[in-house]
């Protein structure tokens, strides 16, 4: 079987450009990946950062409810209060209405303007 050198140049030729478009693909997969590398290394340091505010204002929140916490042990105990001067206010009350009961009791009924027979 005889084969012409037109035929050997073909294939080296396409074999060469199959080599290049292969070693070129490679080429720009590698590339790639640097850069997607590069992109990670960036985005994990900014990551880093914003980790590091979230932190910062975590504890900013928990001592915001620690204070919140005694503000309201505070309104506890300011309820306890004013439901001890309540209960100390209605018995005040219970009182005055019996001293005004007593009082309308000696003093009599009210006079009239006009005596009844």
């Amino acid at each position: 079987m005889y084969v012409s050198v037109e035929v050997i140049t073909m294939l080296a030729t396409a074999v060469t450009l199959l080599v290049a478009i292969i070693s070129g693909f490679g080429w720009m997969i590698n590339r790639m990946d640097a850069r997607f590398e590069a992109q990670d290394v960036k985005y994990d340091a900014r990551f880093t950062q914003i980790d590091a505010r979230f932190t910062q204002i975590d504890e900013r929140f928990a001592r915001m409810d620690e204070r919140f916490d005694r503000m309201d042990e505070r309104f506890d105990r300011l309820d306890q209060r004013l439901v001890r001067i309540d209960d100390r206010v209605r018995g005040v009350e219970r009182e005055l209405t019996e001293v005004k009961v007593a009082i309308a009791r000696l003093e009599g009924p009210p006079p009239r303007l006009m005596t009844v027979r």
